[in-house]
This record gives structure tokens, C-alpha cells and sequence, in this order.
């Protein structure tokens, strides 16, 4: 019963916040949209700051969830990085994904340390699976990479490149999901790929 309260303070909060932004939210306004009370919210989180990074948090957390499910090719290591990379290319045209980190955006003049939870609860754990899984397609030969943490920076952001910014912007343009990931696998092995020892099929 307390976690679905806490779940509906969280939900409430979200939309309000998306809505309004951190500064135009109320805690009134929190309170109607989650169906509680202002008692009940405040015995979750004692004010909106804290109730605001724990809405990125968990949104962050929920998000994430879709990359870091096990990948479901266990074979062809390009098939491995073109499904990873249509998830990331899918949660960058998820709508509520772009909603928060539009609202975090906004509220970091204000509140500064929501780039820090941002970066921790979404971005640092899917960078760490994408080193995981470049690290084991080192080791069976398929890449060439000396330094993890920079090619999965580069990974993410061949994904995202032309995605995310007309997406902040609401500039509405066509996307061939697959033609994107498959793009951004290609370039990735142009800069990575083992041509000694090649796993990859053309």
C-alpha cells in the first residue's frame, strides 16, 4: 500500500513537472494531479526539491530498464551492437524520455545537482552495460578497443547524433529506426572493428 502511494505521489509529480517545469510546479497542484494529500506527499519526500529528484530518479531508473534488459542476439556480434543500438535510438524518440530531460534542463539553474542524479540513475548505468558488451566482443576478437569508457561514449553518441537535438527542439523530422542504428553500428566499426580478426560479415 505505501509503495503504490509513493508510485502515485511519483506519477502525479512527473506530469505536474512536465507540465510546469520545476519552478512553475506547485505543491498543490502535485498533490490533486497524484490523487493524495499534501501530508501524504510531504511523508515521501519533505519538499519539492527532494520530490523532484526523486521523480528524475526514478524515471531515469524506469527508462533505462529497456537497454539494460540482456540483449536477445547471443551470436553475430554486429547483430549484438545494431539491437543495442536501436534501443538506444528508440529511448531517444520515446517522448516521456525527452519530456524529462527537457524538464531537467530547465530546472538546472535552479537546482543544479539534478544533472549529477540525471547522469547517475539513467546515462552512467546504460554506459557501463555498452562497455560491458564492447569489452567481451574485444575478447573474442570482433573489436579492437583499448579504452572502453571513450568508445562507449562514442557509441551512444553515433546513436543519438541527429536524433536528440530536433527532438529537444520539437522539430519534427522522419526516422528510419533500423537505418539509424545500422549507420551508427557502421561507423563504430569503422573506428573500432578488428579487420585482422573480423567477426563481422558484410
Amino acid at each position: 500500500m505505501r509503495e503504490r502511494k509513493m508510485a502515485d505521489v511519483l506519477v502525479g509529480a512527473r506530469e505536474v513537472f512536465f507540465r510546469c517545469g520545476y519552478e512553475g510546479a506547485s505543491v498543490d497542484a502535485i498533490a490533486a494531479e497524484g490523487k493524495v494529500s499534501k501530508a501524504t506527499m510531504y511523508s515521501y519526500y519533505p519538499s519539492k526539491e527532494q520530490l523532484f529528484l526523486g521523480v528524475v530518479e526514478f524515471e531515469c531508473g524506469r527508462l533505462a530498464e529497456e537497454i539494460l534488459r540482456p540483449l536477445t542476439t547471443a551470436s553475430e556480434p554486429r547483430a549484438q551492437l545494431e539491437e543495442l543500438a536501436l534501443r538506444i535510438v528508440d529511448l531517444t524518440l520515446d517522448d516521456t524520455c525527452i519530456r524529462l530531460l527537457r524538464t531537467c534542463i530547465g530546472a538546472s539553474e535552479a537546482l543544479p545537482e539534478v544533472g549529477e542524479v540525471y547522469f547517475r540513475a539513467g546515462p552512467k548505468p546504460a554506459r557501463e552495460l555498452v562497455g560491458r558488451i564492447l569489452e567481451r566482443l574485444t575478447r573474442e576478437g570482433a573489436l579492437d578497443v583499448d579504452d572502453t569508457r571513450r568508445a562507449s561514449d562514442y557509441f551512444i553518441h553515433l546513436c543519438v547524433s541527429g536524433l536528440l537535438m530536433p527532438r529537444l527542439l520539437a522539430v519534427k523530422r522522419r526516422v528510419n529506426r533500423e537505418k539509424h542504428a545500422g549507420e551508427a553500428v557502421a561507423a563504430f566499426r569503422r573506428l573500432y572493428g578488428s579487420d585482422h580478426r573480423n567477426n563481422f560479415s558484410d
